[in-house]
C-alpha cells in the first residue's frame, strides 16, 4: 500500500495534515534544513511532531539537507541522535558522505536519500543504497515508466512528489548559484562560521530562486490524476511539497489528494 507523506512546518501543521490523512509527516531539522536558519523545527518542536505522529499512528520524517563543514560532524550526528530518541524513523539526507556516516553509526534509523541527490537512473540508486540508504526520493524529471528499473535493479523503496512545484532544473543538479548563506548566526551550527564565504552551496543558506527569471512555463507539478498509474510502476510513497504553508492550507491539499490517492488504490486491486 503506498504511503501519502505530507510536509509540515509546525506542530500545528502536524497535527492538520494528520487529520487530513496523511501516513506519514516530514519536518526539517532547524538549522540543518534548506531555507535558512529560521527554518525547520527546533528540538522541542520535532518532539512535540513525534509524539503526535506516534498517537496517530504515523511516522516522522525528518530533513537534515545541507551539507556539513569539516569542524559540524560531531554537532550534526548530536542532532540526528536526538531525533532518535525522541522515535523518529527516518531522516533525509542530501549528501553522500552524511549518508554514509549517518547509516555507520545509527543503523535502525531509515535514510532516505533526498531529492537533493538527483537520483535518475538505477545506478544512482545502487550507489545510495550501498551507502546505506533505504529510500530514494525520484526527481520529477524521472517518468513513471523508469520506475520499475531503479527499483528492480536497487531494491529501495521509492518516493515521488505528487504535487510540487514547477521545476525549471533537475532538483539536486542546479548550476545556479541561487544558495547564500545569510550573515544571521546558526545557533545549532556554531562550527559553521569558519566555513567559507556566505555563498558555500546548500550550508544553512537558502535558495533565492534564480531560477524564477527564467521565461518558462510555471504550471505547477502534479500528477494527482495519473496516481494508479504510478502506483503500478510500483512508487511506494507520494509525497506532497510545502512545508512553507500554513497548517489550514495545508490540511486542504493533503485531504484532497487523501482522496485521489484512495480512490487510485482501490482502483489498483
Amino acid at each position: 500500500m503506498p504511503e501519502l507523506l505530507a510536509p509540515a512546518g509546525s506542530v500545528e501543521a502536524v497535527r492538520a495534515v494528520l487529520s487530513a490523512g496523511a501516513d506519514a509527516v516530514y519536518v526539517g531539522a532547524r538549522g540543518w534544513s534548506r531555507g535558512g536558519p529560521r527554518a525547520g523545527l527546533p528540538p522541542d518542536g520535532i518532539s512535540g511532531a513525534s509524539r503526535e505522529c506516534r498517537g496517530a499512528g504515523a511516522s516522522l520524517h525528518v530533513a537534515f539537507n545541507t551539507v556539513p563543514a569539516a569542524g559540524e560532524i560531531h554537532a550534526l550526528l548530536s542532532a540526528v541522535r536526538r531525533c532518535r530518541d525522541e522515535g523518529v524513523v527516518t531522516v533525509i539526507l542530501s549528501d553522500p558522505g552524511v549518508i554514509s556516516l549517518v547509516s555507520a553509526e545509527f543503523p535502525a534509523l531509515s535514510i532516505c536519500a533526498s531529492v537533493g541527490v538527483a537520483t535518475l537512473n538505477p545506478s544512482e540508486a545502487i550507489f545510495y543504497r550501498e551507502l546505506g540508504a533505504c529510500t530514494v526520493v525520484l526527481p520529477t524529471a524521472v517518468s513513471r515508466d523508469e520506475v520499475p528499473a531503479i527499483k528492480t535493479a536497487s531494491g529501495l523503496r521509492v518516493e515521488v512528489f505528487v504535487s510540487c512545484r514547477a521545476e525549471f532544473i533537475v532538483q539536486g543538479k542546479c548550476g545556479l548559484s541561487g544558495y547564500a548563506r545569510v550573515a544571521d548566526k546558526i545557533p545549532e551550527r556554531p562550527g559553521l562560521d569558519g566555513a567559507g564565504p556566505h555563498s558555500s552551496a546548500k550550508r544553512g543558506g537558502r535558495c533565492f530562486l534564480a531560477c524564477a527569471a527564467l521565461p518558462v512555463d510555471r504550471t505547477p507539478y502534479s500528477i494527482e490524476e495519473d496516481l494508479s498509474d504510478w502506483i503500478a510502476a510500483g512508487v511506494d510513497a507520494f509525497k506532497i511539497e510545502g512545508r512553507d504553508l500554513p497548517p489550514g492550507k495545508l490540511g486542504s491539499l493533503v485531504s484532497r489528494i487523501r482522496g485521489k490517492l484512495d480512490s487510485a488504490i482501490a482502483l489498483s486491486r
